[in-house]
């Protein structure tokens, strides 16, 4: 028995001993990126802001598109619950976009030489959560996206009517700091870094988030004194649509809603009228 025993000790010592050679060397990925450009990972968020998810839900709501099926397609033409398209695009903008504009802008923020990669991130996370917010009302704000670089996993919820005076000043904020003096970001997919169209894109968004609140029962004096702001900073005018933030796709990167709306859900799928009327 005694030598039974100290061979298992011998053998848990050796088991011991070799798992702890070369342990951190064996372990690290000698193929993995482990600092990727916050370009790149801009350039995923932006990608990402284009949702299928929307399809059912968001467009549907708004009445752009319509379908008189129920089923899968259930989502904002019906007085219905589909626990499957509704959290759709919560899930997609914080794990794909919220997530990635966070990171970028973390990793920015003491980089005067990446100034203008930091606020064209502020400008995509504010449009990302300016879609949140319309689309589900209150919503973890202020502290979302820092599950990696906050380790906080449990981001409080955030009111609307308090939320948009913060994306009015971030949209601003962002906007107005644009610097054509300062580095060029060509990689990115929206503009390739043409700064006069990201200003115009970020004050086209003021403007949008101004009439969120022209409603009496809103904020009418924050609502003109954004509009106000966002035309003296410089909307989108060109009507061939040379400013427009087009989202570029191809064979990596496919359209979701074109590949659905051309594939076997076609026929299925409707204009809205009051889409098509205005």
């Amino acid at each position: 028995m005694k030598k039974i025993f100290n061979l298992c000790l011998l053998t848990l010592s050796f088991v011991i001993f070799s798992c702890d050679q070369g342990f951190d060397t064996l372990n690290t990925s000698k193929t993995g990126a482990t600092n990727l450009d916050p370009a790149l990972v801009l350039n995923n968020a932006i990608i990402s802001s284009s949702p299928t998810s929307s399809l059912n839900y968001e467009i549907a709501e708004v009445q752009q598109i319509f379908s008189s099926n129920t089923g899968v397609l259930v989502g904002g033409n019906f007085n219905q619950k589909n626990i499957g398209n509704t959290p759709n695009v919560w899930v997609n903008y914080y794990q794909n976009v919220i997530k990635y504009t966070n990171d970028v802008i973390t990793r920015t923020k003491t980089d005067p030489k990446r100034a203008n990669l930091m606020n064209m991130a502020r400008i995509i996370q504010a449009n990302a959560f300016m879609v949140l917010t319309d689309t589900y009302g209150d919503i973890p704000y202020l502290e979302a996206g820092g599950g990696y670089t906050a380790q906080n996993f449990f981001p409080k919820y955030d009111k609307q009517q308090d939320i948009y005076p913060s994306l009015i000043t971030e949209l601003s904020s962002a906007s107005a700091s644009l610097d054509p003096a300062g580095t060029i970001e060509s990689s990115d997919v929206l503009y390739s870094g043409n700064i006069a169209k990201w200003k115009k894109f970020g004050y086209s968004l003021l403007l949008r988030a101004g009439m969120r609140l022209t409603r009496p029962a809103a904020n009418p004096t924050l609502a003109a004194s954004t509009a106000a702001t966002a035309f003296a900073g410089g909307v989108m005018t060109d009507v061939t649509g040379a400013d427009n933030a087009v989202i570029r796709h191809d064979a990596n990167f496919s359209n979701g809603i074109g590949t659905t709306l051309t594939g076997t859900e076609a026929a299925n799928y409707y204009l809205g009228k009051p889409f098509w009327i205005i």
